[in-house]
């Protein structure tokens, strides 16, 4: 089995919080491969964005953390593709949904401890757009005897048909034509499985329940979960592809 290229490394987390005392007290573990680096303000956050690549990014909300968020979603910014989750004394749907718009992938509830940061990271991990791809490629050749050109064929051919279809998603999210997004995302969730990436069939599952149980509100918060996993996978197409291309 090949292994992923060395330029991956290891997972490494930005952890920004006010100088929490709960979170200074607690013992950050080595998780799954995961290394943290810890800030304390937002000056210190928001240069740490600038300068170096995370794979996640935690920020806790007292450190202007809609600003920073913004700042790491600019298109110049080295992690304008990383996954940030947002951490709340509380939160709510409404406020969610406003954060998800914002450009946060997810929310976390205080108090932060070793079990939640495990589950976090873990789930993370998982998603982790890279390494879930290649993954998923070998699980494919697997699937069909090691061919290299069909294997090539379908993702070539579902990197082409991503971006017509979730602006087709979108737009008919925006138009209340529910029929349409429920057979958009369908077909959009078919190919994903075919190709085994499951870090976007997921998300594509969840919306077709909330269409069909006409959860319309919830599905537009789902959506934007889908989009941002699709809109990292495209961003990462040509390291993809040319993966695919060297296991032939």
């Amino acid at each position: 089995m090949l292994n992923p290229p060395d330029h991956l490394g290891h997972f490494i987390t930005l952890l920004a919080h006010d100088s929490d005392p709960a979170l200074q007290a607690l013992q950050l573990p080595d998780i799954n491969g995961n290394r943290f680096v810890n800030t304390s303000t937002s000056h210190e956050t928001a240069a740490a964005i600038a300068n170096k690549h995370f794979n996640l990014i935690i920020i806790d909300m007292t450190l202007n953390g809609v600003e920073l968020v913004s700042v790491a979603k600019s298109s110049r910014c080295i992690n304008f593709h990383t996954p940030i989750i947002a951490l709340f004394d509380e939160v709510d749907t409404h406020q969610r949904r406003n954060l998800i718009a914002a450009g946060f992938d997810d929310c976390l509830l205080k108090p932060l401890t070793a079990y939640k940061l495990n589950d976090v990271i873990t789930l993370w991990l998982e998603n982790d757009v890279l390494t879930s791809s290649f993954s998923s490629i070998q699980v494919l050749l697997g699937k069909i005897s090691n061919n290299n050109s069909l294997a090539l064929t379908l993702y070539t051919k579902f990197f082409d048909e991503l971006p017509p279809q979730i602006n087709n998603i979108e737009e008919a999210l925006k138009t209340e034509n529910y029929k349409l997004a429920f057979d958009v995302t369908h077909k959009l969730n078919g190919a994903a499985l075919v190709c085994c990436l499951q870090h976007i069939g997921k998300p594509a599952t969840a919306l077709e329940k909330c269409l069909i149980q006409n959860h319309h509100d919830h599905a537009e918060m789902v959506f934007l979960m889908l989009q941002q996993r699709i809109s990292v996978f495209i961003s990462h197409r040509e390291l993809i592809l040319d993966y695919l291309m060297s296991t032939q």
